[in-house]
């Protein structure tokens, strides 16, 4: 077989291995592992400490290093300079109890306990370098933190805010660290530790002019047609980045870094399609194909016929934990005992950086590769079980649930209406009356159609409607429609009720029962005046825009409760748009103080919103 078959041979086992690790880790339900995890044994299996599949290939290798590098790209994407200089800093909070500063404090005493092991490490012979093994223990992974806080409903919260901005310093901290460390191990203290520097002149060179192109109309223009310009742009930047650095003589991750730290600073806005965008790119498949050959070039064989390897595996596994639980208690002059815990576990989560800064000390020779298998090892097992134990110290908190909308009659319009809703995260039930087809068409929107009579009151109730935050009414049959708002006001007290009328005048039901109607021609005349009268400020209602949203929540977390709006920040770029009490509208001002039963209304780009959402929402204790 030639060489080029073999390279493609090797290729098309990692890439259906890439493929299949996903589909086979949903199905283990145990213990919840990583995809990254997942393809790294996957690796092993087919590597050399397993199979010997895979024959070693320039291509191969170029394919893994620049899915490195597009990882660390998109580390740097993730960093959030927000967190460090918050836009309204809580004033009332003394400076050694602010986010920031207990972030800058664990780091710190994070740095200096990896110093203190690392030479105990150094003094009984284990490693060879102690400034290296310090930049090893102090490393974490946002591509874990960031998730588990997420999925908690933890992230916008002050006490995820800490968290993710200490982990945010760590990554880089380290990182920046590891580029000066192989500057000056490889050069000695000469001009090529100035020639990094170059690197951060060229970083604040090319943000300023990022700044200047994102905001062209050209750009803007071809953002979302067949040529991608931003996508085109990234990738430019990146490997500007990744030469440069190269030519430098430093490390080339440090340079993709940069690249993503730079995107992240000038896509503050209209973000979450770009990200996606090269998500998709990254863990679609340039980063599997890294952490599959990572696995796939440990030789477990080697690193386990190290006699010291079965002593050093649970010291370093020890050290990883200690060096960030213990920093961790800083954190109790803001939290409970549980959080400081879970903070600390959660921080103990090694991933990429760490695998990273191994493969620099192996490339070097500071690191064997028994060593270097070690702390892979280490990788694997923290970034498994530390979401697992953070799971089992956090207690989960109870998010809003999704508001049920129940929608009577199944005509196009209504049909058109669920589609709408669901959209907007909606719980969408419909009920029917019609055919067959009209029951099949509901269940392609809808998560719930009911077939039945919706004016009997038994039936009704068997279906859950008493449930319903809102019902919409719109059978297409002027009875029928009154009957069935009054059932829903008196029967179920219902007080949210729309109803779709033909007809322009005021029907019987808004009168008797409360109900909003709206008709075709009053739905004309409402829309035609706004946009007279209010266009631009009405646009933000009818133009479809994929990462705008507007949303209203109920005030329901006592820690906000009587909390002036001047004291209140939100997650990202949400803001309060109106404020509803008992019937009142409010218009917000700094002094507006925020009252439990608040119906406020958010306006933001989709996550932002959702997370004020979720954090307004909460039902916690107080504080």
């Amino acid at each position: 077989m030639d060489h080029g078959a073999t390279s493609y041979a090797s290729l098309l086992i990692i890439v259906l291995l890439a493929a299949f690790v996903p589909v086979v880790l949903r199905k283990i339900k145990v213990v919840p592992i990583p995809i990254v995890v997942g393809e790294i044994i996957a690796g092993m299996i087919v590597g050399k400490s397993g199979l010997n599949l895979i024959e070693p290939s320039p291509w191969l290798n170029f394919l893994s290093t620049f899915g490195f590098a597009f990882l660390m790209f998109l580390s740097g994407l993730e960093i959030d300079f927000g967190l460090i200089y918050p836009e309204k800093p809580d004033a009332r909070k003394k400076w050694y109890r602010r986010s920031l500063t207990i972030a800058v404090a664990v780091s710190i005493f994070t740095f200096a306990l990896s110093a203190q092991i690392s030479g105990v490490f150094y003094q009984y012979g284990w490693i060879s370098n102690q400034v290296l093994m310090t930049l090893i223990l102090s490393t974490t992974s946002l591509g874990i933190v960031v998730p588990v806080l997420k999925e908690k409903g933890l992230i916008a919260s002050e006490f995820g805010q800490t968290v993710l901005l200490a982990a945010l310093l760590a990554d880089f901290v380290t990182m920046v660290l590891i580029a000066f460390f192989v500057a000056v191990y490889t050069s000695g203290v000469s001009y090529q530790v100035l020639l990094v520097l170059l690197l951060f002149v060229a970083f604040f060179v090319f943000y300023r002019m990022g700044i200047k192109v994102v905001r062209n109309k050209i750009f803007r223009e071809l953002a979302h047609a067949t040529a991608q310009i931003e996508v085109r742009g990234v990738f430019a930047l990146l490997l500007v980045f990744i030469a440069l650095a190269q030519l430098l003589g430093t490390e080339i991750i440090l340079g993709a870094f940069l690249a993503g730290v730079i995107v992240s600073l000038i896509k503050e806005t209209d973000s979450s399609q770009l990200y996606l965008k090269l998500d998709a790119i990254g863990y679609g498949f340039f980063i599997p194909l890294f952490f599959v050959m990572v696995g796939v070039n440990l030789n477990l064989k080697s690193v386990f016929a190290q006699p010291k390897t079965f002593y050093l595996l649970p010291l370093l596994l020890v050290s990883v934990y200690l060096v960030k639980l213990a920093p961790a208690i800083l954190m109790k002059v803001n939290f409970s005992w549980r959080e400081v815990l879970g903070a600390g576990f959660l921080l103990s989560s090694r991933l990429s950086l760490i695998i990273a800064a191994g493969a620099i000390g192996l490339k070097l020779g500071i690191i064997s590769e028994a060593l270097y298998g070690t702390i892979v090892m280490v990788a694997i097992i923290t970034c498994t079980f530390s979401p697992v134990f953070f799971n089992l110290v956090i207690p989960p908190h109870s998010l809003p649930e999704k508001e049920t909308v129940f929608i009577i009659g199944t005509n196009e319009k209504n049909l058109f209406l669920a589609q709408r809703l669901k959209k907007a995260g909606k719980k969408v039930v419909m009920v029917t009356t019609a055919s067959e087809e009209a029951y099949k068409k509901g269940l392609t929107i809808s998560e719930e159609v009911f077939y039945g009579n919706p004016v009997d009151p038994r039936w009704l109730r068997s279906i859950g409607i008493e449930k319903a935050k809102t019902v919409v009414v719109g059978t297409g049959v002027e009875e029928t429609n009154i009957e069935v708002c009054r059932i829903c006001k008196e029967v179920f007290g219902i007080d949210h009720i729309v109803l779709l009328t033909e007809s322009f005048l005021p029907p019987e039901a808004t009168r008797a029962y409360g109900a909003f109607a709206v008709s075709p021609e009053f739905a004309t005349v409402f829309m035609a005046e706004n946009l007279v009268v209010h266009p631009r400020a009405f646009s933000l209602f009818i133009d479809e825009d994929e990462n705008l949203e507007i949303a209203e929540v109920e005030l329901r977390n006592p820690r906000y409760f009587e909390k002036p709006l001047m004291k209140v920040k939100l997650p990202g770029d949400s803001l309060i748009l109106s404020i509803l009490r008992k019937g009142e509208k409010i218009i917000p001002h700094g002094n507006t103080v925020l009252k439990q039963g608040d119906i406020v209304m958010l306006v933001g780009s989709k996550d932002c919103v959702r997370m004020a959402q979720s954090v307004l929402g909460q039902k916690l204790p107080a504080s």
